[in-house]
């Protein structure tokens, strides 16, 4: 999962890094192959091996979102997303499927065209410690949280969900990365609270891409970073002058390109 990209100091630049080092790390340590007991994973896939996330893990995303939800309070929910890493195969997103597995826990979640899901609340599956496992091979996705408040239009991002955003997202990487880089990343951004950190910007992805971004608070208009031939902006999230109702407008190279304005 690309978890956060961040600029602007020294800090940010490493701990950046250090997230996605530590990532890929246990993504190694990783077993090849589901144990023997691990029966669950070989009944409902096929796949040897496949794309697969903690219910656990993602589970502290929700409740990220619950705790944070005043930075969004128009967002109904938070969404999860399957994003075709760089490389995977061409048709990596073609019938992709996704499902809660445990020892008796089995429950679909259907997906978006656009690879979104809704992960419901399951006791079960928490006492199971089950996961959440694809058809597909590991290695071909990145999994991230998309948070959008009611009544923003689709050439726009709110401050606010994305703040809240962050907040699933670092909640869902503080349990996947050792706690020495959890110590090491408070201790260079001197607070437990990461999204807040005043110096970090937030990556935050944009499909279709787009031609420029622009954060409008009151009479300023001020243009962010974009990067990945417009695939990704970069977002001030720790930035505290901008109230969370500060809009980013998204500009589209054609109109062809933009998304379908909002219902």
């Amino acid at each position: 999962m690309h978890l956060l990209s961040f600029c602007g100091t020294l800090s940010s630049t490493l701990l950046f890094a250090l997230l996605a080092t530590s990532h890929a790390a246990a993504q190694a340590d990783a077993p090849a192959d589901p144990p023997a007991d691990a029966g669950q994973s070989i009944h409902i896939n096929s796949i040897r091996n496949p794309e697969l996330k903690s219910y656990r893990v993602m589970a502290a995303g929700l409740d990220a979102f619950d705790e944070y939800h005043a930075l969004a309070p128009q967002a109904r929910e938070v969404r999860f997303q399957l994003v075709a890493s760089r490389g995977a195969p061409a048709d990596a997103m073609q019938d992709l499927a996704l499902r809660i597995a445990g020892n008796e826990t089995s429950i679909a979640l259907p997906l978006s065209a656009d690879g979104s899901f809704v992960l419901p609340r399951s006791a079960k599956a928490d006492s199971e410690d089950a996961d959440l496992i694809t058809n597909k091979k590991k290695g071909q996705y990145r999994w991230q949280a998309s948070v959008h408040s009611d009544g923003v239009p689709a050439n726009m991002r709110r401050l606010g969900d994305l703040r809240l955003q962050c907040q699933v997202t670092i909640a869902i990487a503080k349990k996947e990365i050792p706690f020495w880089v959890r110590t090491l990343v408070g201790t260079l951004l001197r607070t437990t609270d990461w999204c807040s950190a005043r110096e970090l910007k937030m990556g935050t992805r944009s499909e279709p891409a787009i031609a420029s971004a622009t954060l409008l608070d009151g009479g300023q208009r001020i243009a962010l970073q974009v990067n990945n031939g417009g695939k990704s902006f970069l977002a001030p999230i720790g930035d505290t002058r901008h109230a969370d109702d500060t809009l980013i407008e998204l500009v589209y190279p054609d109109a062809a390109g933009a998304p379908p304005p909002s219902l």
